[in-house]
């Protein structure tokens, strides 16, 4: 019989080995999450003492409502720890519950990782607003051909092919969706500052679209419906590449001037600067006009459908287009619903920000205004000085394919930095 090459002596070695191994990995994590935990207590109670100090303050005290303006960001984002709110407990998001569990964790505690979640989230936005303007556009020609071959009496005019191209479209629509509110509220839980509306809106849209779905694709109301939808998809995307071109350098212009965290993210209303306010702000007001108008033409053709007793407890006549109409009707009343949200969202943005400057100039603030992420930079700073950083940090240029470099910047780079990339 022959022996193993692997002596009996070398085996015990390896257990022993893991044993050791399996032992320290146990205590490293009981250690993290002790401290963790530590942490947290420590955040929360600062977090409530700068909220307490803010309140109390007099609106005299311009040095002191600075200092607080500062702590109150380094719990927010700017600063070398990220968002200090995370270490927290905090709720998971409806959507997150249903679909991952209620204890499924999604937070990461690294810096890298939670700006490639962001990154990822960049591109994913990107590859949609392509596919929903080219998608929609192809639909949109090849239904119009279609009509008018029609109306011409011509064969071949490729009617029912185009709409199961709607519906794979609708399909993709909802898992874009879907995926989209995913990665938003993973985004939101990790100290991305999103309005709250915008991930509902994606819950809005979901409804509409699996309403769409379920309704006869020969309807005279569904395709009534799906041209009009179609046209606003198609300029949705045309508005959804502008943005993403146009914001995403002007975001990460102002991650590294300190104005927005790292893990801010580009959307409709993010930044507020004179550019947008003449190329974005028109487009997506007009977008939103596009929306209601739509949403209301479809609503007052279609509202008398929902008042009509037949069908509603027994089957309806075979040549009744009643379900159609009402589900039509219903869709319609969700994109006004939708069409009205967002114009007030995009308007409430806007006052804040405005409100946001105006405090600033009375403070004094326009001659000496330092960003939180500035004043982390500055060698002799309060933030750095518990550090004991008495030394300049080493100088990193701001990137825009690392903005988590930003703190280890110096302002005059900062300054540089900002220059090259607005021109």
């Amino acid at each position: 019989m022959t022996t193993s090459p692997v002596a009996a002596s070398d085996s015990e070695n390896f257990a022993a080995q893991c044993r050791a191994l399996s032992q320290r990995v146990a205590t490293y994590t009981q250690r993290t999450v002790g401290e963790g935990d530590a942490l947290a207590e420590e955040i929360k109670q600062l977090q409530k003492a700068v909220k307490k100090a803010r309140d109390e303050l007099s609106e005299d005290d311009t040095h002191e409502a600075e200092e607080l303006r500062l702590a109150k960001a380094i719990l927010e984002g700017h600063g070398p720890g990220g968002d200090l709110r995370k270490l927290l407990k905090q709720r998971t998001p409806l959507l997150l519950r249903l679909l991952l569990g209620q204890h499924t964790n999604v937070i990461t505690l690294q810096r890298r990782d939670a700006i490639r979640i962001k990154e990822e989230y960049h591109s994913f936005r990107d590859r949609s607003a392509f596919l929903l303007f080219a998608f929609s556009l192809g639909l949109l020609v090849g239904l119009l051909r279609a009509q008018s071959r029609m109306a011409a009496n011509e064969p071949f005019t490729f009617t029912p092919p185009f709409m199961v191209g709607v519906q794979a479209f609708l399909c993709w629509l909802l898992y874009d969706y879907t995926a989209m509110a995913l990665r938003e509220n993973v985004l939101k839980v990790n100290g991305s500052s999103i309005r709250s509306w915008w991930i509902h809106h994606h819950y809005w849209s979901m409804a509409m679209l699996l309403l769409l779905l379920a309704l006869p694709v020969d309807s005279p109301s569904v395709q009534m419906c799906v041209k009009n939808f179609l046209w606003w998809s198609c300029l949705q995307g045309a508005v959804m590449l502008v943005q993403n071109r146009y914001q995403r350098r002007r975001m990460y212009t102002r991650i590294a001037l300190g104005k927005n965290s790292a893990m801010d993210v580009v959307s409709g209303e993010s930044s507020g600067g004179y550019g947008q306010l003449l190329l974005l702000y028109p487009m997506l007001f007009g977008l939103q006009a596009l929306q209601f108008f739509i949403g209301f033409e479809i609503v007052l053709r279609t509202w008398r459908s929902l008042f009509d007793p037949e069908g509603w407890l027994d089957l309806e006549r075979h040549e009744s287009d009643l379900r159609g109409s009402r589900g039509v009707s219903i869709a319609g009343a969700l994109m006004l619903g939708m069409a009205l949200c967002n114009f007030r969202n995009t308007v409430a943005t806007i006052l804040e920000k405005r409100q946001i400057r105006r405090k600033a100039g009375r403070r004094g603030m326009g001659s000496k205004d330092v960003s939180p992420a500035k004043q982390l930079a500055l060698p002799n700073s309060r933030a750095n000085g518990q550090l004991g950083a008495g030394k300049p940090p080493k100088p990193v240029s701001p990137n825009p394919a690392r903005p988590d470099t930003i703190y280890e910047a110096s302002e005059p780079e900062q300054k540089s930095g900002s220059k090259s990339k607005s021109t």
